[in-house]
């Protein structure tokens, strides 16, 4: 039962996370592509955890992560010094912090290159390793991510 909560609680987390970049039109340039591209990964990362959490069309993670793999490796690009038009949602203690912002995007990197590795056979570990990609998530949002609600506009 703990494990069903958690991933419920981590299914909740995404989709906020997924939603969180919607509605943001008024954003243009660089401000824009990052917000498709977070919006991208956590539409991704909503379809795995309703996968996970049916315990169905599990073979259907491994490209998922794979795409958002891809995206992963282009986070840092999307954060150029200055980018902070309006509607963006980043922080700017991430360009004070730009070592640990890159060490973090790279963790997620890592983390969601486990995930499409991981063998469609294995609910568990598939489950324990899309954890690990949720808190790499969070673990930035967190931090160099206005909450959801204080949006900038």
């Amino acid at each position: 039962m703990t494990k069903l909560t958690s991933m419920f609680a981590i299914g909740i987390a995404l989709s906020c996370a997924a939603l969180a970049h919607e509605g943001h039109e008024h954003a243009t340039g660089v401000v824009r592509e990052r917000m498709e591209l977070m919006t991208d990964m956590g539409k991704r990362l909503l379809a795995i955890s309703k996968r996970l959490r049916a315990n169905k069309e599990l073979d259907r993670i491994g490209p998922d992560a794979s795409a958002i793999h891809e995206l992963a490796r282009r986070i840092t690009a999307e954060f150029p010094p200055g980018s902070m038009q309006p509607s963006t949602a980043a922080k700017p203690v991430i360009w004070q912090q730009w070592e640990d912002f890159t060490e973090k995007a790279k963790k997620l990197q890592t983390e969601v290159e486990k995930l499409s590795t991981t063998s469609a056979s294995d609910g568990d570990v598939l489950r324990a390793q899309f954890r690990a990609v949720a808190f790499a998530c969070d673990g930035c949002h967190e931090t160099y991510r206005v909450p959801k609600g204080n949006d900038r506009k």
